[in-house]
């Protein structure tokens, strides 16, 4: 069905007649493949980029069975992810949890160059990905709004003008059935337009709901991308971009953990089963576009991307998951956002490059409203309106100096001004209540200096100190609440890029020190969830990466990440002390000590494909292996994520001219049942599962 839609849409294309097949098993594909990325805003060779960076092709995503953002951690160890109604990426123990309407991630997610403004935008599909790059630590003088952990830098598939097919649709367990597909054309000599679309159904849960009897866990997504690429001059590109997404699940439904008692007595009924009697899900729906300008002046290439968003989200929310009614109700969340960057990049050759840039983001986020009632309202029914608006401001710019053969002194600086306002009020049983009003600006200088030598083409060492900031921020959810002070983080790294033997191995490494402060944390006040600060944090850790082709066709691939990440200082913490007959009560005590949390002391994958060539097309066995050690989700460390296991796996079959493919894969083959949220609150601590063990075959056609 998904294919017979695409070439709908594409109905007079003539696609290109078949070729000989390629040759199989030559030297060249005995040599790692190059990978080429923009994290320095122009096109190198990963291994040349003097910087801590995981890239992953379109094709290795396929391959690993990546489908959404949250699964990019089974390729990158240092990254992990919390998943709810909105997603909270951790990049070396740097982020926090996204709690409130208007919240902002300390690690920066960019689509084609435009911020995500919202986290409610960040659990779809990776539809018409080109590549994925994950750059860990600040970033900020050239990226246009500054991120304190990290980028997730995502590029997608620009329009071609060769016709171009290439779709693909599956079935798995739990009834799940999904479809991608992606086409492209020419229009005229200048003009060349792609769609891509992604449709996601499983209609079977993971488990049921004891209370109400129905399904637990089930979901349902589709995007749609547009583009159209104007290329009016061989010095000039213009793209418009046009994208929706729509995703209804239940990521944000829990039920007590094991072990624990909720506030009404209840328990865990199982790791994927439900409790409550309120049927909990959030739906979203993302309307976007952007138009970026791309201008080569000779001197210079202008650029200047300008984008718009719009997310609605509705919630209904259940405080404890349990089978009695204590504090409930629907959430209606929005989100819009307008974002202007402009760029200039200076030629690649010459001794002396450079990057200048001025950037300006406008959103309003806010909960309309978030309606609640329930047996400790009293029978009241409460509505919570709150609206935050922020406007930021920032130039920044990086040089590099070749001032001696092969070695480059890198400098970058960053100046950010940022105004926030939050107004709200709570209107009880329809009775409007006081409204409140509070601003505030906040600004800081970030500077990033790097200095490194290449030995020889394939052999890099650099180090390079950075500051990263991530602004203040009011609680939209309680417009009373004082405002967030800004993080602030300084990083030092150390680090090499080496490949080895004719390019068949691949070695990078890197060991970093963080110094952390005004850590923006969570805790519950008067059953509101809200963001304070904790004082100071210190992570000290290391990385190894390394991808080996012993013989053509063989890749290996292995990675280790070590983080130790803890409170310096935080002696004020929200602490849970348990109550007899069930729920929590709180109170203040010293996590000074403690680890941060959705950071592993220890984390690996492993990975190996080997492509076998015969005179009836390739076969393509894949194995992935994803181990990440213990570690918290509360500045507490009383709630404790055991060991996680995963193991991926998979057959795929291309016929001869790569027209078409058949993929037989499983996810999670040692079924380990691993949480994807918790949330601790007085009423239960509560826990969100990731899938349990999944199976499906994938049938591709490309034109």
């Amino acid at each position: 069905m998904a294919i017979a839609c695409v070439v709908a849409t594409v109905p007079n294309i003539a696609f290109a007649q078949s070729t000989p097949p390629p040759e199989r098993a030559t030297q060249a594909n005995a040599a790692i493949e190059e990978i080429v990325v923009t994290a320095q805003k122009r096109s190198e060779r990963i291994q040349d980029v003097p910087i801590s960076i995981t890239a992953i092709t379109g094709d290795s995503m396929t391959r690993r069975g990546i489908n959404t953002a949250d699964e990019l951690t089974t390729a990158v160890p240092a990254l992990t992810w919390q998943k709810s109604y909105n997603g909270a990426p951790f990049i070396r123990g740097v982020g926090k949890p996204i709690v409130t309407a208007g919240n902002e991630s300390s690690v920066g997610i960019f689509v084609d160059g435009v911020l995500q403004i919202s986290p409610l935008m960040t659990n779809f599909a990776l539809n018409n990905v080109e590549r994925v790059e994950v750059l860990k630590g600040p970033q900020g003088t050239l990226f246009g709004r500054n991120s304190n952990g990290g980028v997730i830098n995502i590029t997608t598939r620009e329009p071609s003008h060769k016709p171009t097919l290439d779709a693909s649709i599956g079935y798995a367990n739990y009834e799940t059935v999904e479809g991608k597909f992606y086409a492209s054309t020419g229009l005229s000599d200048t003009l060349a337009v792609s769609v891509a679309g992604a449709y996601y159904d499983q209609s079977d849960g993971w488990g049921r709901n004891v209370t109400t009897g129905e399904d637990a866990y089930t979901e349902k997504s589709h995007d749609i991308r547009a583009k159209l690429l104007w290329e009016p001059t061989d010095r000039t590109k213009i793209t418009l971009t046009g994208e929706y997404h729509f995703m209804r699940s239940q990521s944000n439904a829990y039920s007590p953990m094991a072990g624990t008692t909720a506030l009404d007595g209840s328990t865990t009924a199982g790791f994927y089963n439900l409790t409550s009697d309120y049927d909990t899900y959030v739906r979203t729906k993302v309307g976007a576009g952007s138009l970026s300008v791309r201008h080569d002046m000779g001197w210079a290439q202008l650029v200047s991307i300008s984008a718009y968003t719009d997310v609605r989200t509705f919630w209904p929310y259940d405080s404890d998951g349990s089978p009695t009614a204590n504090l409930q109700g629907p959430i209606w969340e929005t989100a819009k956002g307008f974002t202007q960057e402009v760029q200039l990049v200076s030629p690649s050759q010459g001794n002396f490059k450079w990057v200048a840039g001025l950037y300006y983001m406008y959103f309003d986020a806010a909960f309309n409203p978030i309606e609640l009632n329930g047996a400790e309202l009293g029978g009241a029914r409460l509505e919570i309106f709150g609206d935050t608006k922020a406007n930021s401001y920032a130039g920044f710019g990086e040089a590099t100096w070749t001032f001696l053969p092969s070695t480059n002194l890198i400098v970058g600086g960053r100046m950010t001004f940022d105004s926030r306002s939050v107004s709200g009020h709570t209107d009880v049983d329809g009775a409007p209540g006081a409204v409140t009003r509070q601003s505030k600006n906040f600004s800081q200088p970030t500077w990033r200096v790097t200095l490194n030598h290449s030995f020889n083409p394939d052999l890099m060492v650099y180090g390079t100190v950075s500051t990263g900031y991530n602004s203040g921020q009011f609680n939209t959810g309680n417009a009373a609440a004082p405002a967030v002070q800004p993080e602030k983080l300084t990083a030092y790294e150390v680090g090499f890029k080496a490949q080895l033997f004719d390019r068949r191995f691949q070695l990078n490494a890197s060991a970093f020190h963080y110094d952390y402060k005004d850590l923006q944390v969570t805790i519950v006040e008067n059953a509101v969830t809200l963001q304070t600060n904790a004082a100071k944090a210190r992570i000290d850790g290391f990385e190894v990466e390394s991808t080996i082709v012993p013989i053509p066709g063989l890749y290996l691939d292995a990675s280790v990440a070590y983080t130790n990440a803890r409170y310096s200082d935080y002696e004020n913490a929200q602490f849970y002390v348990t109550l007899t007959g069930g729920g929590y009560t709180t109170t203040t005590g010293d996590a000074t000590g403690n680890r941060l949390q959705s950071a592993p002391r220890w984390s690996m994958t492993a990975g190996a494909r080997y492509d076998i060539e015969t005179e009836a097309g390739r076969f393509t066995p894949a194995v992935n292996y994803t181990r990440r050690g213990p570690y918290y989700w509360d500045t507490q460390n009383i709630v404790r994520e055991p060991t996680q296991n995963l193991l991926g796996a998979s057959l795929t079959y291309t016929s001869l001219y790569d027209r078409w493919s058949l993929r037989l894969w499983g996810k999670n083959l040692l079924n380990d049942k691993i949480r994807a949220w918790t949330i601790q609150r007085v009423e239960l601590f509560g826990s969100t599962p990731s899938a349990p063990r999944t199976y499906g075959a994938t049938l591709g056609v490309k034109m």
